[in-house]
């Protein structure tokens, strides 16, 4: 045992990784989910690559030394890799794994820190269990293998999310299913074989001409022209990605050790194979037999099945109907209550005969009532006659919209705030059972204490099988251990482990990666007095007033400059601002600005380092639109054949936007403006969620609804079209679900709701019926009545959380115990000793804590504080010593 621990210390002293962010709990990626990072854990030894001689021609020479690098790069990246591969998969690691026994230990850790479990322990293949017989070291071998390639970060987004995504974005672009076998008329006689790819979908969708309605070119059957693809083309990608996928699938089963029964073992882990295994099946069968229409579906759900915190919310979304559905029941009763009642009172009247000639059609009119959109015109005929009418209509907007609506609004936001603290207590309460387990699984004599080198054994396993947590270099794991060990006895027991997960979310940077280029290099010149003015002036406020006055007056210059544009006037443009020079005052003003922005941004680099300048969102803006504004001088200026100078105004003016930060100098502002930006990557899997129902509406009424909105005046409908007088006088041909894109845009538009009621016209008259409206009522129950209030549930939930956060990081600075300065949300320490454990590493550190969950808000504070907080038994050890 001592031998194998040995073994261990050492494989963490030769680990090279030294990144200058290290973050040890990977944040979510765009679709919400998690994946690991590639930083080496072991020594690699460095690979020369090979010299190419010079080419006697400049050209081919230029491009011969470009693809030597490339290669040489590919060449050593591939070997490091090969060689890290072979190192991490050695007898000698592994036994020493195995000897430790802490194989089991290192799945329920990961479990516990990410917060969820798809399966128990016994669900995983375990390759560093021991096994005797030759058949289980291959197994092991190929489970190795493959968890190593899941680990990988690219890996994952390239055999996973990127073919995922690429299918969920390709309905988008193919041909609508509508068009391509057609029996129009402007189909029928289609003469091109060419066109056999796209099917009778370019004949149609790129018809233009006489309309029925009398205009002399428009499109035939309005679309958004995002057909980009051809049919055959469409099936070539969608086998690749579903190719790609299965093999991310196999390289899955590869990890469980080839074993179905662990592939599909009970829970979350058998559902979410089940589904994906289902639709690729179903998406193979529409290939094979050329019925693709419900291919868009299936794409969608293998999509969503690869977003864990998609599901999660999703989850959520599906808890709260059940409480909302009583009222929604109420809602109904109230509805149909004040039909009947409206039928009968307006009975015979012109009001009845528009709005309530019978039971079904004055429910619906109320329906429309309470989405406020054809409200007050619904009540105007009887209100017009008399007065006392408006009763109804104002009782029942109180009732149904101020109070119902509301009340569901009230309901959501407490059932989402209860899964909220659900979900917080789900996942503690989780933590603590599968620490518990892994602490009784590290601990087999039950001595009550966990050794130094059994821990570094559990980060070499987390390093090099679990994508979900983040590598850890030597210095690293000893930070990680200096924080867990705080009675200093240099073993762990079971209180201190159980914060394993919390430590995990630390973040550390060195306090050296903050130093200057200046006072890197010229030590002598940053220590000079000139120079530490210089950086006394750039953090003064004066500097701030002296680059905001720049601003006003740029702001002014370009005002004056578009004054006849703003003010409508018709004026000539100045044939100077395309000859290629500074020849205008108003040219030799904005290059003055860009020279005054470039200036700023130089000096603030070399006071304050690009760690520090980058590090702030409004610096990055600036870098930016500081960068476009010198490409575009260049470019303008630099002989070619554009030299139109107005795009250099036009990025100048975005410049203009950094007078917003005038505004932050009010607390209030400031305060809502960082919120803001907290919020907005939080809100993710929950704009996820009305995305997807958003497609799947789209996608369902291509498929109902596609071609029949149209002005084509060979095509019956267009005339039938006509009669809708709201649909064509608003012109909303348009709105129509004629391709993917369209439906969105119609889709989009009932989310905001108003008008809604003239363009589901439309579909009524060329539908020939009353069953379109279930489509739109059933799309406007789901998005505007749940998801949207889910929306502004999440955004209340959250804002206030941000707000406390805020507050508390803009507290005074506060020492821990002689351990860490606490200053915002970051801690500075000295990385040698952490509550009294000795960590051998050298160097100031700065702490941070980044929450894993978004959904859940994180006392950074409180949690820093925690960490830096020694133990009794610490103290009580130093008083002895």
């Amino acid at each position: 045992m001592a031998a194998n621990n040995q073994g261990f210390s050492a494989q963490m002293s030769n680990d090279a990784g030294n990144a200058n962010i290290i973050s040890h709990v990977d944040r979510p990626d765009d679709d919400g989910d998690v994946c690991g990072e590639s930083t080496p854990f072991l020594s690699e030894n460095p690979v020369e690559g090979s010299s190419k001689q010079p080419s006697t021609n400049r050209v081919s020479g230029f491009g011969s030394r470009i693809t030597s690098s490339v290669r040489s790069v590919a060449s050593n990246s591939l070997r490091k890799a090969s060689s890290r591969l072979l190192q991490s998969m050695s007898t000698s690691q592994r036994e020493q794994a195995m000897a430790l026994g802490v194989g089991p230990a290192a799945f329920l850790i990961k479990d516990a820190v990410i917060g969820q479990q798809d399966a128990p322990y016994e669900g995983w293949y375990d390759p560093y269990a021991t096994f005797g017989h030759e058949y289980d070291e291959l197994r092991n071998l190929i489970s190795v293998l493959c968890g190593r390639t899941i680990t990988s970060k690219w890996a994952k987004r390239f055999l996973c999310y990127a073919p995922n995504w690429i299918l969920f974005i390709l309905s988008f672009i193919e041909p609508p299913q509508w068009c391509r076998d057609s029996d129009l008329t402007i189909a029928r006689d289609n003469p091109s074989d060419s066109l056999r790819e796209y099917g009778d979908c370019t004949i149609i969708l790129n018809a233009w001409g006489l309309t029925a309605d009398g205009n002399d070119t428009d499109q035939l059957y309005p679309n958004s022209s995002s057909m980009w693809i051809s049919v055959t083309q469409c099936a070539r990608v969608e086998m690749a990605c579903m190719g790609v996928v299965t093999f991310w699938m196999m390289l899955e089963l590869g990890r469980d050790g080839m074993d179905l029964r662990l592939f599909f073992y009970n829970g979350a882990k058998k559902v979410l194979h089940s589904i994906r295994c289902c639709c690729l099946v179903a998406l193979l069968i529409g290939q094979v037999c050329d019925r693709t229409s419900l291919n868009p579906f299936f794409r969608m759900v293998l999509l969503a099945s690869h977003l864990r915190s998609f599901q999660v919310e999703l989850l959520s979304v599906a808890r709260m109907i059940p409480q909302i559905i009583y009222i929604l029941a109420m809602l109904g009763i109230v509805v149909i209550f004040y039909a009947w009642f409206g039928v009968v009172l307006f009975y015979d009247t012109e009001q009845g005969n528009e709005t309530f000639p019978n039971l079904i059609e004055g429910i619906w009119t109320l329906w429309i009532c309470i989405t406020t959109a054809n409200y007050p015109d619904v009540m105007m005929p009887s209100y017009n006659g008399n007065r006392l009418s408006g009763i109804f209509f104002v009782s029942f907007m109180v009732i149904s919209f101020f109070y119902l609506m509301n009340l569901i609004l009230a309901g959501v936001v407490n059932t989402y705030n209860e899964n909220i603290e659900k979900r917080k207590s789900d996942r503690d309460a989780l933590a603590i059972v599968l620490l518990t387990r892994a602490f009784q699984v590290m601990d087999p004599d039950k001595t009550g204490r966990v050794s130094r080198d059994a821990i570094m054994a559990v980060f070499y396993i987390l390093n090099e099988d679990f994508p979900e947590i983040r590598r850890l270099s030597k210095e690293e794991g000893n930070l990680i251990f200096g924080f867990l060990d705080k009675d200093g006895s240099s073993t762990i027991t079971l209180e201190e482990f159980l914060e394993f997960g919390n430590v995990l979310l630390l973040e550390f940077t060195k306090e050296s990666d903050y130093e200057t280029l200046v006072e890197r290099h010229f030590p002598q010149i940053f220590r000079s007095r000139s120079w530490q003015s210089l950086c006394m002036f750039v953090h003064s406020a004066i500097f701030e007033y002296c680059t905001d006055a720049v601003l006003v007056a740029n702001a002014v210059i370009i005002a004056i400059q578009s004054y006849p544009e703003l003010s409508g006037q018709d004026i000539a443009m100045d044939p100077h601002y395309k000859d290629g020079y500074i020849d205008t005052v108003w040219e030799l003003m904005e290059t003055i600005f860009t020279a005054v922005y470039i200036l700023e941004v130089i000096v603030k680099v070399l006071v304050d380092g690009w760690k520090k300048y980058s590090e702030s969102p409004r610096n990055v803006f600036d870098f930016f639109v500081t960068f476009l504004a010198v490409f575009a001088t260049l470019y303008v200026y630099y002989p070619n054949a554009y030299s139109d100078s107005r795009l250099i105004r036009f990025i100048v003016m975005a410049q203009v936007l950094r007078l917003t930060r005038l505004l932050f100098t009010y607390k209030a502002f400031e305060m809502v403006g960082i919120i803001s930006v907290d919020i907005i990557p939080a809100a993710s899997n929950v704009i996820l969620i009305l995305l997807f129902l958003m497609y799947f509406f789209s996608a369902l009424g291509s498929l109902l609804y596609g071609g029949l909105i149209t002005r084509d005046p060979d095509n019956p409908l267009s005339y039938i079209l006509l009669e809708a007088n709201d649909f064509v006088d608003n012109a909303y041909w348009a709105n129509n679900f004629n391709d993917m894109v369209s439906g969105i845009n119609v889709l989009f538009n009932l989310l905001v709701v108003n008008n809604w009621t003239e363009c589901e016209i439309g579909f009524e008259f060329v539908t020939g019926g009353k069953w379109v409206r279930f489509f739109f009522f059933f799309f406007h129950l789901f998005g505007v009545v749940v998801i949207n209030n889910v929306v502004i549930a999440f955004i209340i939930n959250a804002f206030f959380q941000q707000l406390k956060t805020v507050v508390d990081r803009q507290e005074w600075e506060e020492e821990v115990a002689d351990e860490a300065i606490i200053s915002g949300a970051r801690a500075r320490f000295r990385a040698n000793t952490i509550t009294g454990t000795n960590t051998g590493v050298i160097g100031g550190y700065i702490a941070r804590v980044r929450p894993r969950h978004m959904d859940v808000e994180l006392d950074e504070r409180a949690a820093l504080r925690k960490l830096f907080t020694r133990t009794s038994t610490n103290d009580e050890s130093i008083a002895e010593k």
